[in-house]
């Protein structure tokens, strides 16, 4: 018997599975030639389905099938199997069968079967309470079943067999081999010749950092020996101005004796003319120390840092440096923006590498690791002095009591203070780890 494809008729489904309800056609009466009515309705019935509802549903595979009449939502372990895209009824307005797209899933390609409506359970959607009309379409099948049904109408159309559809599974999946194959050699292939990319940027990279350290080398070398010979050239330019003070002072001292003498020789009427003289003199004589003692002052003022440091070493040396010595901590020291850091803070993290500055704000130097006692405080830090790009600097330990530390307000920068000045840090012993 030919069967018959609905697409867009109505379906009825009744307590079996889905029928399309037939209804009868009254054949016209002799005696009044009228239609009977009851050929035509007007209103649905509860379980009536529209074809157009119907098609497009997904059914569902399980291999224990539905042993509920309600689920809420799909259950684990149903698959996802096609969906509904013909009804196959007989001349009689049943419904025989649904036609479903399958094999996707199973990655055999996908292939048209008739599902017998006797095989498919009706289940209600419990998750949807609100829609009376909701459910789902399980079909009791395991995988081997599913793989094994027969694509509809191979028999009838001479389509492929069970052995074509095999044959040619095995033909797209050598297909499918060799892609992959071919693209992992050349994957493999892209891979190798990156790696050689790498190796050679590497070596090149590595190259030129080995040139720009020899360079940077070479270059603190040359600072070096250069801040040298300035620093020896300060000094001696400093020991020439102290001799230069040192005779001003002595001429003016002997000038000064002299004209006491002469004084002392005069009468006793012009002993206090004597004494006015004797007192300009003396005025005089400080005032040529005080010009001299400026020149100095203004020569040491257009030197660089390290004349400054060298001139007052000398200057010492004629006592006339008037600021020896480091200015301890006042009550009111303190910095814009910045507070004391609170103990909580003293952490190895927060203070290793922070700058250290004298009283003057001058960097002379930068902590480079903190001493721990056994109980676990921190006792000492050890500041790095000195040294220019860190070469030849001296380690030198300081009590923590003996720093400022401050912390920023609004962030979380760190100053280190000492009452001490870079010479002195400098003449401290070298810390030296045990």
């Amino acid at each position: 018997m030919k069967h018959l494809l609905l697409t867009t008729a109505l379906v009825t489904a009744t307590a079996a599975g889905v029928h399309a309800q037939s209804t009868d056609t009254n054949t016209n009466t002799a005696a009044s030639g009228t239609m009977n009515s009851e050929m035509f309705r007007a209103e649905s019935t509860p379980d009536e389905l529209r074809a157009s509802d119907f098609l497009g549903m997904r059914v569902y595979a399980s291999a224990e099938g539905a042993s509920e009449d309600a689920y809420e939502g799909a259950q684990e372990g149903w698959e996802d199997i096609g969906e509904i895209n013909d009804v196959i009824l007989n001349r009689d307005g049943e419904v025989q069968a649904v036609l479903v797209d399958i094999g996707g899933f199973l990655g055999i390609g996908e292939r048209q079967v008739a599902v017998d409506m006797d095989a498919l359970e009706f289940v209600s959607d419990s998750s949807t309470a609100e829609n009376d009309g909701d459910f789902f379409l399980v079909l009791t099948a395991d995988r081997a079943t599913l793989e094994g049904a027969p694509a509809y109408g191979a028999a009838a159309d001479g389509a492929m067999t069970d052995q074509h559809v095999a044959a040619e599974a095995e033909a797209e999946t050598e297909e499918a081999t060799q892609a992959a194959e071919a693209e992992a050699e050349e994957a493999g292939e892209e891979m190798e010749q990156t790696a050689e990319n790498v190796e050679a940027e590497a070596e090149e990279a590595g190259a030129e950092m080995e040139q720009t350290a020899e360079n940077v080398e070479a270059e603190a070398e040359e600072a070096g020996a250069e801040m040298e010979q300035t620093a020896e050239n300060v000094e001696a330019e400093a020991e020439e101005a102290g001799e230069e003070i040192e005779q001003s002072t002595e001429n003016a001292a002997e000038e000064t004796e002299q004209e006491v003498e002469l004084a002392a020789d005069a009468t006793a009427d012009a002993a206090a003319e004597a004494g006015e003289e004797v007192e300009q003199a003396a005025d005089e004589a400080g005032e040529e120390i005080e010009e001299v003692g400026n020149e100095v002052a203004l020569t040491d003022s257009t030197a660089p840092e390290a004349d400054a440091e060298a001139t007052a070493s000398a200057d010492a040396n004629a006592e006339m440096d008037t600021t020896a010595g480091t200015s301890a901590f006042g009550a009111d020291f303190a910095r814009e923006g910045y507070s004391d850091a609170g103990m909580e803070y003293l952490t190895t993290e927060n203070l290793t590498g922070a700058r250290v500055y004298d009283t003057n704000d001058k960097w002379v130097g930068e902590i480079s690791e903190l001493v721990i006692d056994d109980e676990g405080k921190i006792t000492d830090a050890i500041v790095d002095v000195g040294g220019f790009l860190g070469i030849g600097e001296k380690p030198v330990a300081l009590q923590l009591s003996d720093l400022k530390i401050l912390r920023q307000d609004e962030g979380d920068e760190v100053m280190v203070y000492t009452a001490m000045a870079e010479d002195e840090l400098k003449s401290m012993p070298e810390f030296e780890k045990e």
